[in-house]
């Protein structure tokens, strides 16, 4: 009697639907290429540790944005804080988000990676495709606190 109850506690577990796996992501979202993504940063998680509202395919169109808060909550509390985020928190929707500056979420490397966007030896010319040479100048000369902690230094933005 015992296995019984038992069998019928765990029934409901096995009856649940493993979420979908890379593979069948890319059916429809051929434009994320698996054998880059699975080489850069995020390429260990699978689909649904980011796209964490999705629990089964067919998902719905529209979805809620992805939160890098959840795994880099330290990063996206600098970025609160600074001008593009509180521009963006004020309700510019144009201001840049993570993806602007570090690139295409399936294809961001580490910024000690040389090949990153952020990396200092490509930071004049990300941050230089928004803004004018004179003003990263200023910013150069002023950098906040925040930027000593992500490793930027006087002459890195210039």
């Amino acid at each position: 009697m015992r296995w019984l109850l038992a069998a019928c506690l765990a029934m409901p577990l096995s009856l649940a639907a493993a979420p979908p796996q890379a593979k069948d992501c890319v059916e429809c979202h051929d434009n994320v290429k698996l054998e880059v993504f699975r080489s850069r940063s995020h390429g260990g998680l699978a689909c649904v540790d980011c796209h964490a509202a999705i629990t089964a395919i067919p998902h719905d169109e529209k979805l809620p944005q992805v939160q890098c808060r959840r795994c880099h909550a330290h990063e996206v509390e600098d970025y609160d804080q600074s001008a593009h985020g509180v521009t963006r928190a004020a309700g510019n929707a144009k201001a840049p988000w993570c993806t602007t500056c570090h690139g295409p979420a399936h294809e961001i490397v580490s910024p000690r990676d040389s090949a990153s966007k952020v990396a200092k030896r490509h930071l004049a010319a990300t941050c230089g495709t928004c803004h004018p040479r004179d003003f990263l100048t200023r910013v150069d000369q002023s950098l906040p606190h925040r930027a000593s902690r992500m490793g930027i230094q006087k002459g890195d933005v210039k």
